[in-house]
């Protein structure tokens, strides 16, 4: 999807000065010397790239440690993945390049979430609008069959039948699950594997979002809440896919350092999704929840935000959350880890009760 943005971003006088694809290995061999000498210098860049300040980052950096693996000890500085990496971030501080490289929002989507906000929607025109756009229909069918909603041996085949297996969220899911896929490249075997870890943890997001809002007062915010937490993470797959194709273009047998590319993700996912939301128009309390979400850097800041935005406060606490149950799978919680998203990183009783019963079923499981 970015590979004419990827190209001109190594054109010209970048490919002059590295013919050589292989310069970064030889320059660590002919220079393996001053490298040894360098190396305590090198080793406090890489700590203060990744100095823990806060549980919220420490939290943060073993989600994406499940997620991606843990980054080699044993390699504190790679000069071919900051390379890499600081071109990406040039291109991440005025996006407009990448924005415009992503395929265009479905009209469906802004119709579907008008209707599914409106508590007394037209169900045949809702199916008319996703009918309307194959690509989405099909993904919707396909979902309705999948094992997790349709519990019968009878075969789904048109968007009526969906619906009702699916319900009104089911049915959003399937139309920004058709959407993402068209951000995910079927030509790289590692985005595939990473890039649907995300879209999980994406799914998982607005499972959670739409738990916590269902049991709280702001139950008329469920559906655009639910949505929210479906594309919240947008900004990990495209800038992921974006380093993909930089390795691809640049050295196609070497992969992106896990250190540079969580890096490159805490700064700036976040705000990329937020770019992405305004560039396809989503409507402005969405938008509006996005940048909020770049701005909640601490959780200390919920219990003052809770009174003036509490659904942004509800999808912060979703996140958190799905990235815990996350690791929680991977068993890389300890008990001063329970205690501290529990007592320090979210705030409302609902997650706190989430959390809990989170909690008990997998003790029941044990």
């Amino acid at each position: 999807m970015f590979n004419t943005l990827i190209k001109r971003l190594f054109s010209l006088s970048s490919q002059k000065q590295q013919s050589n694809y292989f310069f970064f290995e030889e320059k660590k061999l002919v220079d393996l010397e001053i490298q040894k000498l360098n190396e305590a210098v090198s080793q406090k860049k890489s700590i203060t790239c990744q100095t823990i300040i806060s549980i919220e980052e420490k939290h943060q950096k073993y989600f994406y440690d499940v997620l991606f693996g843990e980054s080699p000890k044993n390699l504190p500085y790679d000069e071919l993945s900051i390379f890499i990496a600081e071109k990406i971030e040039s291109l991440l501080t005025n996006p407009i390049a990448i924005l415009e490289t992503l395929p265009i929002l479905p009209a469906s989507l802004s119709q579907i979430l008008e209707q599914l906000n409106n508590n007394e929607f037209d169900t045949d025109l809702l199916i008319s609008i996703i009918e309307q756009e194959p690509a989405l229909a099909a993904k919707v069918i396909e979902l309705s069959n999948s094992s997790f909603y349709n519990h019968t041996s009878k075969e789904i085949t048109n968007i009526k039948s969906a619906f009702v297996i699916l319900g009104v969220n089911g049915l959003l899911e399937g139309v920004i699950n058709g959407f993402i896929s068209n951000l995910t490249p079927q030509t790289f075997m590692s985005f595939q594997l990473f890039g649907n870890k995300i879209w999980q943890h994406n799914l998982t997001t607005g499972t959670i979002a739409k738990e916590l809002l269902t049991n709280s007062t702001d139950k008329q915010n469920i559906a655009e809440g639910y949505l929210i937490g479906l594309i919240s993470n947008l900004g990990d797959m495209v800038i992921f896919q974006l380093l993909m194709e930089a390795f691809t273009y640049v050295h196609p047998d070497c992969q992106p350092s896990s250190s540079a590319f969580k890096t490159l993700l805490c700064k700036n996912s976040k705000k990329l999704t937020y770019r992405i939301a305004q560039y396809w128009k989503l409507p402005k309390s969405i938008v509006n929840i996005l940048a909020l979400q770049t701005k909640l850097t601490k959780s200390s800041m919920l219990s003052a935000l809770f009174k003036q935005q509490p659904l942004a406060c509800y999808i912060y606490e979703a996140n958190l959350l799905s990235e815990f149950e996350i690791r929680l799978e991977h068993s890389t919680v300890d008990e001063s880890d329970i205690t501290e998203m529990k007592n320090d990183m979210i705030f409302s009783n609902e997650a706190k009760n989430y959390l809990d019963n989170l909690l008990s079923n997998i003790l029941l499981e044990a």
